[in-house]
């Protein structure tokens, strides 16, 4: 017994193809979900945002339209302004960032993202949500859009 051989696995090129194609597979997995687990962001609404204080001081996203006559400018440039939800609650936006999208408006329905504070959020990015609803004409008076689209 003391002659015991040790039975070794011959490493073919059909072996060492397998190896490599799982070791690949594996360590590409791994990055795809990293990867996706970083860019994944949930938003929230304003009323969500203010009723969570563990959110304060963290980086997250909000949603919500912009309130009519609440943007304020500095030197010529998007200082701050506020959002509105579902149910009429207000949230200040301090804007940081430099890029403000073309289509920013009153009543735009944006996400900003930035890192909250107490009644509100110091955004540096804002991105423009387009509607789900589309029109030919006038609105409907029974649309969720009703309240905030205004005509000319």
């Amino acid at each position: 017994m003391r002659n015991k051989k040790l039975r070794r696995i011959k490493l073919t090129p059909e072996i060492t193809l397998i190896l490599v194609l799982l070791i690949s597979a594996l360590a590409i997995s791994v990055l795809v979900v990293r990867s996706a687990s970083s860019n994944l962001s949930y938003y929230l609404t304003p009323i969500e945002y203010l009723e969570n204080e563990q959110k304060i001081g963290q980086r997250i996203r909000i949603a919500g339209r912009v309130v009519d006559q609440s943007i304020t400018q500095k030197s010529g440039t998007l200082s701050s302004f506020q959002i509105t939800g579902d149910e009429n609650d207000i949230l200040d936006v301090n804007f940081i960032g430099k890029t403000v999208p073309t289509l920013f408006g009153p009543y735009a329905l944006v996400i900003v993202e930035g890192v909250g504070f107490s009644n509100g959020i110091t955004a540096d990015l804002i991105i423009i949500k387009h509607e789900n609803e589309f029109f030919a004409g006038s609105v409907p008076e029974d649309s969720i859009s009703s309240n905030f689209v205004k005509p000319d």
